[in-house]
């Protein structure tokens, strides 16, 4: 098991290291297609008031990232896994959930996004987590997932997210706070994720299989690395606040009312970023600090 693991994570970071430079290269990716609107033009959704200005302990939620496709015939059985998942009050609020379509370009859940962000060598259906190496593999079963969970889950978030979303014609523009738990070194980055997109899928059991949630979309920032790792807000002490404003252009076939964000805000962790908490931000709604 343990040699499989270690195998599993060679090859989850052979594949992130062609698509992403870790940390010390954070600058000089090619940029996305079309370029998301600055935000300097865009209308700035206004933040929730922060109802607990001296707490500092932070519900915490880890990604799931699920690569998958239409054409996939084995992805139902992480589909069944997940939708268990979903279902378990004792798990229900420990994590978010990415559906990264990237196994066949004519599903319609695909993106450029979804593609950069699994690679072209991935195995399908495999499960990984936050921005690291740690991935089921061909062990998409219900227990595994939940040990994954258990080991990752923390009882505090190092780090709250307060955010508004809104829509003015084809750009969501998301306002951000973060506010440090532990003192680090920060970034922020929104993820668009559309649900109910109508698709047949290859293998499917059941009939909820054909219709998909939580596809990834596209990313805020202009390059694939700021998309992942986000903007820099730099070194916070415990209790201080940041702020930053993200834009994410909606393509055309997209449906922008069954779109949403997702807020990820991610540390420095032994030289590079991974994720230390997110959330999930409707548009035209807004999000306070998730306290425990």
């Amino acid at each position: 098991m343990r040699l499989k693991t270690q195998i599993m994570k060679m090859r989850f970071f052979s594949i992130l290291a062609a698509s992403l430079l870790i940390m010390g290269g954070c600058t000089g990716d090619e940029p996305q297609t079309p370029p998301p609107p600055s935000p300097e033009e865009a209308e700035i959704p206004a933040l929730p008031a922060d109802p607990q200005p001296d707490n500092l302990s932070f519900n915490h939620n880890i990604m799931l990232l699920q690569h998958t496709g239409t054409a996939c015939p084995n992805c139902p059985r992480l589909m069944v896994s997940l939708k268990e998942l979903a279902s378990d009050k004792n798990y229900a609020d420990t994590y978010q959930h990415v559906a990264s379509h990237s196994y066949n370009t004519d599903d319609p859940a695909y993106s450029k996004a979804a593609s950069q962000i699994s690679g072209q060598s991935r195995a399908y259906p495999d499960l990984s987590f936050n921005l690291g190496a740690e991935s089921t593999g061909n062990d998409t079963s219900l227990p595994t997932i939940k040990r994954y969970i258990d080991q990752l889950h923390k009882k505090s978030a190092d780090v709250g997210i307060s955010a508004a979303a809104g829509l003015s014609g084809n750009t969501v523009t998301v306002n951000v706070q973060i506010k440090a738990a532990m003192d680090n070194n920060y970034r922020v980055t929104a993820w668009l994720l559309e649900d109910g997109i109508e698709a047949e899928q290859d293998g499917a059991t059941a009939e909820w299989m054909h219709t998909h949630e939580n596809a990834l979309r596209a990313f805020s920032g202009t390059s694939l690395n700021m998309g992942v790792y986000g903007e820099r807000l730099g070194d916070l002490k415990a209790g201080q606040t940041a702020e930053k404003v993200l834009t994410i252009a909606v393509e055309e076939g997209w449906k922008a009312e069954n779109c949403k964000v997702l807020v990820i805000a991610n540390s420095s962790v032994e030289g590079r970023y991974d994720l230390a908490n997110c959330i999930i931000c409707p548009i035209g709604g807004t999000v306070s600090y998730d306290y425990k």
